[in-house]
């Protein structure tokens, strides 16, 4: 896909500088959503520029009239090298603090608003969905009208604990507390559960261990923003079944008492909507209207 962007760069409060991209609609073109820009947060070790899905949904945000923002967050790539103060650090999915993103969020959501945008959606997919929900549910923001959360993973150390494979997760997190309890926190440790990927064993235990402080269950409640959370189809018995089981049923019975909450499974997708995007697009669009009529909680 070839288009022109405007590239962009944002500075956390912590000295974290950040990368990403905007693009505006075409002058006079009528805003169909009652967002003026969507900042769009990639996964674990992805970037802003690197997106089969958020390549279809910016071309469909731009023809409604809102303008795509694509941005990094700390935990793009597997490691890589962030300039921070001033000097080369080590970050990315390996060796980031999830807790950290609300950094990275509000850097993103402080540039959206210094460029005049006045109603400013967040729409992000699988961690970065996690630390939407996690940002939205800790800190709040009301620059924000709405959000939309893809596919965020559950990080419930209890629920691994007691699933199928709980053997396999076990070990894992006994030898990545044992890796912390030394002082190897930034070894890297190859995982296979719930996901396969490599982290520090600092990271690991952040994410998966047993505060379960990022289990999405726990913070949607708090939620005062219009929100709503996608799931594919496929994820309940795709190869991160665990972290996606019971999407339906308790995302679902959340957004019965909560309206400020909605939730949309979309037939046939996987993970990253392979082939599905239309399908989830046309979701967001037909939620979008109740941005701006959700009571407050």
């Amino acid at each position: 896909m070839s288009y022109l962007a405007e590239l962009v760069t944002a500075e956390t409060r912590d000295g974290v500088r950040l990368e990403g991209s905007l693009r505006r609609p075409a002058a006079g073109a009528a805003n169909q959503l009652g967002i003026d820009v969507m900042i769009m947060h990639h996964g674990i070790g992805g970037n802003f520029y690197r997106s089969v899905m958020f390549d279809y949904l910016s071309e469909a945000l731009l023809a409604a009239g809102c303008a795509p923002l694509r941005v990094n967050n700390r935990g793009h790539e597997l490691i890589t090298s962030v300039v921070r103060n001033g000097q080369p650090s080590m970050l990315g999915a390996a060796y980031e603090t999830v807790a950290d993103c609300v950094h990275d969020w509000r850097a993103w959501v402080d540039f959206a608003a210094e460029q005049g945008f006045r109603n400013i959606g967040i729409w992000s997919h699988s961690l970065g969905a996690v630390k939407t929900i996690y940002y939205l549910g800790t800190e709040g923001d009301d620059r924000v009208v709405g959000a939309v959360a893809s596919s965020p993973p559950r990080f419930a150390y209890e629920m691994y604990m007691n699933g199928p494979d709980a053997d396999e997760f076990r070990g894992a997190c006994v030898q990545a507390q044992a890796l912390v309890d030394d002082g190897k926190g930034r070894a890297l440790v190859e995982m296979t559960l719930p996901t396969r990927a490599v982290l520090s064993a600092a990271t690991f235990v952040d994410k998966y261990g047993p505060s379960a402080r990022y289990d999405i269950l726990q913070h949607l409640p708090q939620i005062h923003t219009p929100m709503l959370v996608t799931v594919g189809g496929l994820e309940a018995n795709g190869p991160q079944r665990i972290a996606f089981s019971d999407h339906e049923p308790a995302i679902g019975s959340l957004a019965s008492t909560h309206p400020q909450l909605a939730f949309q499974l979309v037939p046939g997708a996987d993970h990253f909507y392979t082939a599905c995007e239309e399908a989830l697009w046309q979701a967001v669009r037909t939620w979008a209207p109740s941005v701006r009529s959700t009571p407050a909680v």
